[in-house]
């Protein structure tokens, strides 16, 4: 037993010592084959909008900003996009604010390791994203570059990371729209421990083990 203890003492020690391969990355988009995001409610306007996969179990809500600082945005069906509110400055009613920021997220606090989406349009030259993951740490894809019309990105969970919030800053200006979001590989929030947690049990474990070979044999004399 006092081996096992010694053994799951080291096992916990290189679990703090060796770093997570765990990781988020950027991917091509092509290689995400997930699930459509899709607005099938009409056209939403508000402060918060929400899509849903076209598996249905999934629902994604949406938040931004838009250029002079609105937080309103819009999303419809057909290509399933969101962008700003429309813009009261003019008489076109096709004319959009520009968004600069956007937030995305499963509302049932649930993560999904693949992404795709198509930032399009408007006169942002970069973008930033940080990206939470289902323990809370946060990846930062700092400054991407923007060309005029469409640019896919793609972003990817390995080694059991998922995805948990994502949220895009513009910079430079604003863009049209984004589209086209696809996700897939959801996981609900887990309660299975993580490798460290494991280690940390073993030796718990293993303690109360040793613990109880060392304790002194009492034998109750009979009269």
């Amino acid at each position: 037993m006092k081996k096992l203890f010694v053994t799951a003492a080291i096992a916990a020690s290189a679990a703090f010592a060796t770093p997570a391969f765990a990781t988020i990355i950027q991917v091509d988009p092509s290689s995400i084959q997930g699930a459509n995001v899709l607005f099938n409610q009409g056209t939403q306007t508000g402060t918060t909008v929400f899509g849903n996969t076209n598996l249905g179990a999934n629902t994604v809500a949406f938040t931004g900003t838009t250029v002079g600082g609105g937080n309103t945005i819009s999303a419809s069906g057909g290509q399933a996009r969101v962008e700003g509110a429309l813009n009261t400055a003019t008489s076109n009613p096709n004319d959009t604010l520009l968004m600069t920021s956007l937030q995305f997220g499963l509302t049932n606090m649930a993560t999904f390791n693949n992404l795709e989406f198509n930032v399009f349009g408007g006169t942002a030259t970069s973008v930033t994203f940080n990206i939470t993951d289902n323990e809370g740490q946060l990846f930062t894809f700092a400054n991407l570059a923007l060309g005029n019309g469409e640019n896919f990105f793609g972003f990817q969970g390995i080694n059991n990371e998922t995805i948990r919030n994502v949220s895009a800053t513009l910079n430079g200006g604003g863009v049209q729209d984004f589209r086209q979001f696809r996700l897939d590989g959801f996981a609900a929030t887990s309660a299975v421990p993580e490798p460290t947690t494991w280690a940390m049990m073993l030796v718990g474990f293993g303690a109360v083990g040793y613990s109880m070979r060392k304790r002194p044999n009492r034998r109750t004399q009979l009269a």
